[in-house]
This record gives structure tokens, C-alpha cells and sequence, in this order.
């Protein structure tokens, strides 16, 4: 922004002296040529759609600006940056009167190598203009001046003015079309935006987000492939980098980020929806959005969900052995999460928990069973219905879409390492003021069972097992209940191994009986615990950046001194252990306060950077995700293979460091032509959120293989890869 901002302001400063700085001459400065303004970068010059003025008659006229290749002027609707054309005064015979500009719909133009976008005409314009002709003129020649002002951008931008000139003949009767201009008048007026129709609109502002819905009962999307919105205000929407859009036949959704200044307590947003169909045609509409409510919400959700295929109608359609097939994956998804190494740490904590329990009643030991179920279930469940939520509201999440929030990873840092120094002796849960929490996982009544449970569950969705993506892409496209349906499965798949545990006598009596060496085994227990700390610092890392990450370390640091504090002065005197605590509240508070900080936004675009979650530079081992690149290098008849990750994807970077990264792939790639492609999704990126929508899965992993022949289908190779598997799809290309 700043570069842009400065190209800007040089041009300026230029443009009052341009003719002596860019080295013209008096005989190179723009001239005139029947009646139009050439300069180097437009032409400018006024038109009239008729050869002729009749009095009483309105005439249209319009401002032509024709920027030369690689040129553009702006629209009234205001993007990133760019002043739309203007005209400052019109010199018209006494009783004539011209009225507004016409405005086409403009382009969507993102400004090379930036995230800017700004609203705007690429090639010829026709800025059409009516002049109303007094019913009782006089005079032979109808003679028209305007003097027009415009900027004209490449990469740098001219701010210039001029005035135009048009006299045409005046004759009674009827106008008569001027044919040099006729076509053009005619597209002109077809691009106009129409503004009698029945689309209703809305707008929705949630987090760092603002989503527009836009409703047609007559299906107006049905031919639709593309759509923009453009307000006429600034400081509603940030054009880019974000941009996502969902089009259904009766509903279109996009998305943006909202700007830094965001207009507050909006009611109300005017703008312009372009559609552009099939064919390429282009369509605006004249929009006044509404702020949303509840009701309306869940009205546009329910004809997303009809129109997608999610609702009632659609599992009638699918037939019940496929939802009891999916119902068989998810379980068998959720048993296998129990072998994923981000699940471990959680495990330990629930084997502890067993062991410790070896001698309890066996109604005991079922009930923590069954409370450990409950945890996992209901937190799949309650995951499933604010991402369903979200993603009909318009948001491009998927599944695991907490950790891709970097207070929300900060926060299981703070867990993981408390719960931690808690197995390590530092202090002692229920003790003091932090027992509160960190007792919810390591007490022994039932709500540790659930709430491990619940720990489970946050922590195993980075990791996606076999056939856990079937199953949750076909839940994620369902109504509500059946997502439940499938997502209960998947919770009590993961958790029965120990339902099992807890109501089988025989194995139980196989669980070591309590003793003085569960003390060095409970010790033991805090190293996966920060491990699993380190790794989701790691994340960040990634996420924020380097100085974000300090910084939620250094809160750690800090809630350690604290916590040791408190276990200190448990034995000291009453003055000093009120002095610890108010000395320990402090420094939790001070830890705490780290998520506000600014250091913790996420990074926009790729946040790596540069260097890809195994250390090596892009350009060694693979290029940068773009699905433009993708349609390029197949068209030139080379495959792809595309790897969706995320720095929190434990199964992801399990098949990058064992298969994707290993020399037998890829020198299998150098052999077939392969571009090896990486899409980082550790923060959210909207253009991934659409190819995973696309093969219908809810998160990655996701694996990729475009052939070389752009006709030919693209091949999704297995969530959890071997060099065997990878070779034996490059050989079937």
C-alpha cells in the first residue's frame, strides 16, 4: 500500500508539471484532432448518440475515454484506490441542461503484485450523459463544451483534464441515430446496471469478516460463474486479498475481510452486484443491502442448504445404504483417530486416569467410560454445528477451523504446558485458585473423564485418518441432523476403545494396580504434554511469525512463575500466601493478556514465507498453490500434483517427511514432468477452501493429481500415502 501510495503521489506532484518533467516538448504535448483529446496514455472526446439536437428532445451524449493498452480509468464505485471522472463544468446554450453520468459496470481489477483492487475500466468507455434540448430553441447549431477530468493508471497513475467540444445540427421532427456510435451507445446502455428487479440482499458482519447474500426467487444465479459486489462507500469491505464467493441458482454469498477503519453500526449498504454468466455477459444490479438477523439468516442457510443438495430431499435421493455407509466410515475414521500422534498426548492423560482407578467399583469405572464418551461425542457434535453455521453464514471454513485462529492455538499452548507443570509436581490441581481449570482434565470425579474427553476432541481434529474424509465432506453437505448423525459416529468410533476398557471386567484386571510407581509414571506423563506445547508453538510460529511466538512463550513463562508462586506460598504465612496471590494474579493476567496483542493476527497470504514446513526452499521442491497456475501448466500439457496442508496437520507433514519429501518421489516427479504444488491452509485461505469444497472435503490433507491433459479427470490420491502409492499414480498418468 505504501509503494502504490507513493507511485501515487509522485504522479501527482508531476502531473502539474508534467510537460517539463517527462521531457515533452511543446510538439509532443497532447493535442487535439477533430474535436479529440490525444494524449499518450487516452483519448478523450464528447459524442452524441444522434446526428442531430430536436428541440424539446433529450439528447444523449457521452464522454469517451479510450486508454491505450495496459491503461485504465476508474469507476464511481471506490475500490483500494483510483478518482472516478468527472465532469466540472458544462457550457450549454441558455435553457439547456445536462444531467448525471450513466455509469457502466466496472471490472474487477487487482493491482499487480499487491493485495489492492480497484474498480475499473480496462479498454473504452462511454461515461453517457443526457442534455435536455429547451423545447424552444432557436438556433441552427446545438454547441456543446465539457470540461472532463479523469485519472488514468498503470502502474503509475496521471491525474490530466480537458475540454471537449461537439456542435451538431438542430432540425425539427425526430433524432437521427448517429451509426459511427450507434453500436457503441447500445453496449453502453446494455451495461447499465438495472435497477427494477427482485433480488434482495443482505450483509452479515461476524469476527474479521463481512458476508453479503443476495436472494432471487427466480433463480437469477442459475447461469451464474462469477459475481462481485462493489459499494458505492469506502471502509465497507476490503477488496483483497480475501474474496470468497458461493453461487447457488437462488442465493450467491461473497466474503470479504473487513478494512482496518470499518464503517461502524451499518444498517444498511448501497452497491452494485455484477453476475457474469456462462457466456461471459456481465449483468449489474442497483443493490441496497440490509444488516441480517437471525431470521434472515437461517432463511438464506435453509435455501443454501435446499439448493446444494443438503436438504431433506437430498438423502431421500442418496438412499439409506449410503448414509449407513458413511455412518460405518466415520466409525471406523474415529477408531483410527486413536493411533494419531496428536491425540497422544490426550491418551496418556485418560491411561493415567484408568490406572489410577484399578481397584474402584465397576459402576465407577463404566460411568467414566461413558462420561469420556459424552465428552467426545458432544464436542464432535457442537464442532459440526458451528461450522456448519459458519459456512452458511458464508464463511469459507472447514473442519479443524479453530486452529487456524491463533488465540485459540495460543490458549492450548497455555493448556498443555499448565497441565504439564501440574504432572510434573510444579503445583497441585484443586489446590488453589488455578486448580479450577486444570482440574477438569486430572480430578477424579466423572467431569475429568468428560472433560478429556472434550480435550480429545479439539486436539484430534488436526489429524484426519482414513476414511474420517468421506465421511465428514458427505456430512458437511447434509442438513443438520444427518451431520449429527455422522458426527456422533465419529465421536463414539474414537472413544471406544476406552468405552470398551470400562465395561470389560477381564481387561481391566489386565491394568497395572495403583502404587507408589504411578508417582514417576504420572511425572512421566508431563512430557507428551509439552511436546504437544511445542508443536502448537511451532503453529503459531507459522501462523504470526517469530516475534508472536516469543511472545505466547513468554506468557508461559510467565503463568509457570505464578503457578510456582502459588504452590510456595500454600505454606507460608497468611500474609505471604495473600501476597503470592496477588503477585500470581497479576502475572496470569499479564499472560493472558498476550491475545490481544497485535503480533498475534495472522499473517496474510502464505504464511511461510518463503521456506515450507520441512525447511526447504519453494523453488528446490515445489512452487506456491494458484489454481491459475494449475489451468496454465495443464493446458502446456504438463501434470500437477497439488499437497493441501497445514503446519497443524499431523497427518499432512507425517506424509510430507515419509513419502512427498523422499528422493524415490521426487525423483518419480523429475521422471514424469510433475509440478509439485503446495497450498498452505495453516491460516485460512479462501482460494483452498474452494478446491476443498470442490472434491467435497471438509480439511486436508488433500492430494491432488492433475494429468497433463485438461479434459482428463483429476485423481485424489489416499489420505495417508506411501512412496508406493504416489509412484503407482505417476505411472498410471
Amino acid at each position: 500500500m505504501l509503494a502504490l501510495l507513493l507511485a501515487v503521489a509522485t504522479v501527482l506532484a508531476a502531473g502539474a508539471v508534467r510537460a517539463q518533467e517527462s521531457g515533452r516538448s511543446e510538439s509532443d504535448a497532447p493535442q487535439y484532432v477533430n474535436g479529440v483529446y490525444q494524449g499518450d496514455e487516452i483519448d478523450v472526446e464528447l459524442i452524441a448518440e444522434s446526428q442531430n439536437a430536436v428541440p424539446g428532445e433529450t439528447l444523449w451524449t457521452a464522454i469517451r475515454l479510450d486508454p491505450t493498452e495496459g491503461w485504465h480509468t476508474y469507476s464511481k464505485w471506490p475500490g483500494d484506490s483510483g478518482d472516478a471522472t468527472f465532469i466540472r463544468s458544462w457550457n450549454l446554450p441558455e435553457g439547456a441542461r445536462a444531467g448525471d453520468i450513466q455509469w457502466p459496470v466496472p471490472t474487477w481489477l487487482p493491482f499487480p503484485g499487491s493485495d489492492l483492487v480497484t474498480f475499473s475500466y480496462k479498454g473504452q468507455v462511454l461515461l453517457m450523459v443526457p442534455v435536455e434540448v429547451p423545447a424552444d430553441y432557436q438556433g441552427s447549431e446545438f454547441a456543446m463544451t465539457a470540461h472532463v477530468e479523469w485519472q488514468v493508471c498503470d502502474l503509475i497513475c496521471l491525474i490530466e483534464d480537458a475540454e471537449v467540444n461537439l456542435t451538431v445540427p438542430v432540425s425539427a421532427g425526430t433524432l437521427e441515430p448517429n451509426a459511427q456510435w450507434a453500436d457503441a451507445f447500445t453496449a453502453a446502455r446494455d451495461s447499465w446496471p438495472v435497477q427494477d428487479h427482485a433480488l434482495d440482499g443482505q450483509f452479515a458482519v461476524a469476527g474479521d469478516r463481512i458476508s453479503f447474500s443476495f436472494a432471487s426467487n427466480e433463480n437469477a444465479f442459475a447461469d451464474a460463474e462469477e459475481v462481485w459486489f462493489f459499494p458505492e462507500q469506502r471502509r465497507v469491505l476490503d477488496p483483497g486479498p480475501l474474496r470468497d464467493v458461493t453461487i447457488y441458482p437462488g442465493i450467491a454469498q461473497i466474503t470479504h475481510g473487513q478494512p482496518r477503519r470499518m464503517l461502524q453500526d451499518l444498517e444498511r449498504v448501497e452497491g452494485l452486484l455484477a453476475v457474469q454468466s456462462a457466456d461471459g455477459q456481465v449483468t449489474g444490479y442497483d443493490i441496497s443491502a440490509a444488516a441480517a438477523d437471525v431470521e434472515s439468516l437461517a432463511a438464506v442457510a435453509a435455501v443454501a442448504a435446499e439448493q446444494s443438495g443438503s436438504g431433506p430431499q437430498a438423502i431421500a435421493t442418496g438412499g439409506e445404504q449410503n448414509l449407513l455407509t458413511i455412518i460405518l466410515f466415520a466409525l471406523l475414521g474415529g477408531l483410527i483417530l486413536n493411533l494419531m500422534p496428536c491425540v497422544f498426548p490426550v491418551l496418556s492423560l485418560k491411561a493415567l486416569n484408568l490406572t489410577s482407578k484399578g481397584g474402584a467399583d465397576k459402576g465407577q469405572i463404566r460411568m467414566h467410560g461413558v462420561f469420556y464418551t459424552a465428552g467426545i461425542m458432544l464436542t464432535f457434535m457442537g464442532l459440526a454445528s458451528v461450522l456448519l453455521a459458519l459456512r452458511a453464514g458464508g464463511q469459507a471454513v472447514g473442519w479443524a477451523f479453530q486452529l487456524q485462529t491463533p488465540w485459540f492455538v495460543a490458549m492450548l499452548v497455555f493448556l498443555f504446558f499448565v497441565m504439564g507443570l501440574s504432572l510434573s509436581g510444579v503445583y497441585e490441581f484443586g489446590t488453589r485458585l488455578m486448580g479450577v481449570g486444570g482440574s477438569l482434565t486430572t480430578s477424579k470425579g466423572y467431569k475429568s473423564s468428560f472433560f478429556t474427553g472434550v480435550l480429545a476432541t479439539v486436539v484430534a481434529s488436526p489429524c484426519t485418518a482414513p476414511f474420517m474424509g468421506a465421511a465428514l465432506g458427505f456430512a458437511l453437505s447434509q442438513s443438520w441432523l444427518v451431520a449429527m448423525v455422522v458426527f456422533a459416529a465419529l465421536g463414539l468410533g474414537m472413544a471406544l476403545p476406552f468405552l470398551i476398557l470400562s465395561f470389560s471386567p477381564a481387561l481391566m484386571k489386565h491394568m497395572p494396580k495403583p502404587g507408589p510407581w504411578m508417582v514417576t509414571f504420572k511425572e512421566f506423563m508431563a512430557f507428551p504434554m509439552y511436546a504437544a506445547a511445542l508443536w502448537l508453538l511451532w503453529v503459531l510460529g507459522i501462523q504470526v511469525g517469530v516475534n508472536g511466538m516469543v511472545a505466547v512463550a513468554s506468557a508461559a513463562l510467565l503463568m509457570a512463575l505464578a503457578l510456582w508462586l502459588l504452590q510456595k506460598g500454600s505454606g507460608s504465612s497468611e500474609g505471604w500466601r495473600r501476597a503470592n496471590i496477588v503477585v500470581s494474579l497479576v502475572l496470569i493476567i499479564g499472560a493472558l493478556s498476550v491475545l490481544r496483542m497485535p503480533m498475534l493476527e495472522p499473517r496474510l497470504g502464505n504464511p511461510d514465507s518463503g521456506v515450507d514446513m520441512s525447511g526447504n526452499d519453494y523453488e528446490a521442491d515445489f512452487e506456491p498453490f494458484a489454481s491459475s497456475r494449475v489451468t496454465e501448466l495443464r493446458n502446456n500439457g504438463t501434470p500437477v500434483l497439488v499437497n493441501m496442508t497445514a503446519a497443524w496437520c499431523i497427518t499432512c507433514l507425517a506424509n510430507e517427511q515419509t513419502t512427498l519429501s523422499t528422493q524415490r518421489v521426487q525423483q518419480g516427479m523429475r521422471d514424469n514432468g510433475i509440478t509439485y504444488m503446495k497450498g498452505d491452509w495453516t491460516n485460512q485461505d479462501p482460494e483452498i477452501s474452494r478446491v476443498l469444497d470442490e472434491f467435497n472435503r471438509p480439511s486436508v490433507p488433500l492430494y491432488i493429481l492433475y494429468p497433463g491433459d485438461p479434459a482428463a479427470e483429476p485423481v485424489i490420491l489416499p489420505q495417508l500415502l506411501t512412496p508406493a502409492i504416489v509412484l503407482e499414480a505417476f505411472a498410471n498418468l
